[in-house]
């Protein structure tokens, strides 16, 4: 590929380029030039170098993966783990890869040492801990560029990198996660034992981040699926703000908040844009943001990188952008086209003034550094989060995005300096059961602890119900009950529980076997000092509140109540999975419900073959909140036989054995 420069908001030498690939880049086609990410890393041990290894923080609203080899989230192809998943636990994942890139010069020859190109090995492991020093969860690992046996043709600068990451589960903090790099020049290995032995000064050192969003990807969605990676844009905004009005779907907004003290040369971020080639699932001709077939909007939020300090000053120098089809090949490459050129590139757009969507890459970069010498140091501190108004999307995601870093920012300049217990109540801690009136189930009781409300700057509490995910991934959250303690408040305080120091309410609304989640949350006053943190919140998902339960009557006596529900089973029903993937690959089910606790069923055809066998407490669904345990008077089939293969439709026996006894009954399959 040609070098392709970008001047003013016009197309250059790639125009050609990109007018060929305006009505096929979307095609499946052309995916498979994207092949080459598919590697699985495995590392040549020698020695300091150790096993690849990695962690996930999944304590606040944006879950990450955190490798020891420079790779900020998973590029998985298939049984992707949280990869910069907003909210934490949909599966919607925001980051294909982020990598750094580090360039200085030796003898007058430039040479860069790229994360993405597999420049750095392993040196230490990751190390979780919870909690964390400075934050609710911090980790720690080592990765150096001496040497390098996963990467082809690498000239190594001799840097080590300790990289610390902190996450927080606090509202005010729990949308970002922050980056420590401490980057030190430790010489070079001279005798091939891969332990540097020999000194060497750096000269005009510079800090790069590389960015590869891929806004976004559900669980259900393949890894080139069409909304996935090649209608996504990119900025690092150092100029103004006009370049929102290129946009539709963010121009003619309030713009009130985009004042020229917000720009910032430091942030790059990325976000979902109209895919021209294809409607989104609901029908619509815009998919920007992609609407789901319910409307909702599958891809609203901005997910961006901040560098927030750096030690020595390192400044803003560079942003460019290239693609899939023109990543730099070479360390002259990477330095000539997206290093060296002291720009900022403006938004890529076609002909006609339209912003042009592609499978982007950002490139961001800090320096120089005159010289790193031997021994020395440099740290940078970067924020990775994502900025989501889930409703609106578009400049309402940028806004919070950019208040986020804010927030980051704030952290990093006062040296972590912070306590988040200062600012948050603690986590209610929940437990949820059936409602039990004459061995019937009437509802689910929701208890919680009070420690909350002796908060500071504790508000009130809110009761929240999910029956199930949206198109985003996210829980279609319900908001139950909202309690507020001040003066005169009807709502305040909650019923108390029979326990003491607890509170508790009762929802009716529920069906025996299907699911539902609850969350009780603490949230503040508005919190102005020491910066405008407004409303604090503790988390929804948090592992203290958040619960899942199917409600089940209790255990049988007798064997008079044992039915088959659905019956006759339908396989559009709402009951079943209608998106399964990675996560939950389970699809159908039906219940045997009203069982004694030592019960078995057989399940026959009406000719007497054997289909296949479970047991009480044995549940179809085998997704994290539900690994294949249920209650115990229920036990789920999975509409798949003993030899792995879909029961076709027709009509079944089943036999139930039990110390109770045995009872025959009859179900039937719709497809």
């Amino acid at each position: 590929m040609g070098s392709g420069k970008l001047k003013g908001v016009t197309i250059t030498t790639l125009l050609p380029l990109c007018l060929l690939l305006f009505n096929s880049a979307f095609s499946f086609d052309l995916d498979k030039s994207r092949a080459g990410k598919v590697q699985k890393r495995s590392t040549a041990l020698s020695g300091p170098i150790v096993e690849d290894d990695w962690d996930w923080h999944k304590i606040g609203r944006l879950w990450n993966r955190v490798t020891n080899f420079s790779y900020m989230g998973d590029d998985a192809y298939t049984d992707r783990t949280p990869s910069c998943d907003w909210p934490g636990g949909s599966g919607n994942s925001y980051l294909y890869r982020g990598t750094i890139w580090l360039t200085a010069k030796v003898d007058g020859v430039v040479h860069c040492t790229m994360g993405d190109d597999h420049e750095f090995a392993p040196i230490d492991s990751v190390h979780m801990i919870k909690p964390g020093i400075v934050s609710d969860e911090d980790t720690y690992t080592k990765y150096y560029d001496v040497c390098a046996p996963l990467a082809s043709d690498h000239f190594p600068l001799g840097v080590e990198i300790t990289e610390r990451t902190y996450a927080w589960g606090a509202s005010y903090a729990y949308d970002f996660i922050i980056y420590e790099y401490t980057i030190r020049n430790v010489g070079i290995d001279t005798d091939g034992d891969c332990y540097p032995d020999t000194p060497r000064d750096l000269e005009e050192f510079y800090f790069t981040i590389r960015l590869d969003a891929d806004v976004s990807k559900l669980p259900n969605w393949g890894a080139e699926y069409r909304f996935s990676n090649q209608d996504d844009h990119v900025m690092a905004n150092a100029g103004s703000w006009d370049w929102i009005n290129l946009f539709p779907q963010m121009a003619g907004r309030d713009m009130s908040f985009f004042t020229e003290d917000r720009l910032d040369s430091t942030l790059i971020f990325m976000w979902d844009g109209d895919n021209p080639n294809y409607p989104a699932d609901n029908g619509a001709e815009d998919d920007f943001g992609n609407p789901g077939p319910d409307g909702i909007l599958q891809s609203p939020g901005f997910i961006g990188i901040r560098v927030l300090k750096t030690e020595p000053y390192l400044p803003p120098s560079s942003f460019h952008v290239c693609h899939i089809y023109n990543d730099p090949a070479t360390d002259k490459e990477a330095w000539d086209r997206m290093i060296s050129k002291k720009e900022f590139e403006p938004i890529l757009v076609d002909p006609n003034g339209v912003p042009f969507p592609h499978d982007y890459r950002g490139i961001i970069t800090f320096g120089p550094l005159d010289t790193l010498k031997y021994r020395d140091s440099v740290k940078v501190y970067t924020a990775l989060g994502v900025g989501c108004d889930p409703d609106s999307g578009g400049i309402y995601s940028l806004k919070q995005l950019l208040k986020i870093m804010d927030v980051a920012k704030f952290i990093v300049d006062n040296n972590f300096d912070i306590s988040p217990e200062v600012f948050t109540p603690p986590d209610p801690e929940v437990e949820v059961e059936e409602y039990v009136v004459n061995n019937k189930v009437e509802g689910v009781r929701i208890v919680w602890d009070d420690k909350a409300s002796k908060h500071q700057y504790f508000q009130g509490y809110r009761i929240w119900k999910s029956s199930g995910k949206t198109a985003s991934g996210d829980y279609n959250w319900q908001l139950l009950k909202e309690y507020v303690d001040t003066t005169g408040s009807g709502s305040w305080p909650p019923d108390s529980s029979s326990e003491p120091g607890k509170f508790e309410f009762i929802d009716p609304d529920v069906v025996n076997g299907f699911d539902y989640y609850y969350s009780v949350q603490a949230f503040t006053k508005a919190i102005t000092y020491p910066i405008e943190f407004g409303v604090i919140e503790t988390n929804r998902l948090s592992e203290k509140s958040f619960r899942y339960i199917s409600p089940a009557n209790p255990v049988a006596t007798t064997l008079d109540r044992i039915k088959v529900v659905p019956n006759p089973y339908i396989g559009s029903a709402k009951w079943n999975n209608p998106l399964p993937g990675d996560q939950s690959p389970w699809e159908h089910r039906i219940q045997f419900i009203n069982l004694p606790e030592d019960a078995k069923i057989k399940i026959f055809t009406l000719d007497g073959d054997f289909v296949d066998e479970i047991h009480a407490g044995q549940s179809a669904r085998l997704e994290g909140e539900n690994p294949g345990v249920g209650p115990k008077s229920v036990a789920e089939w999975d509409l798949i036989t003993r030899n792995n293969q879909e029961a076709a439709p027709g009509i079944y026996i089943y036999v139930v054995e039990s110390s109770l006894g045995t009872k025959v009954g009859k179900f039937i399959i719709v497809r």
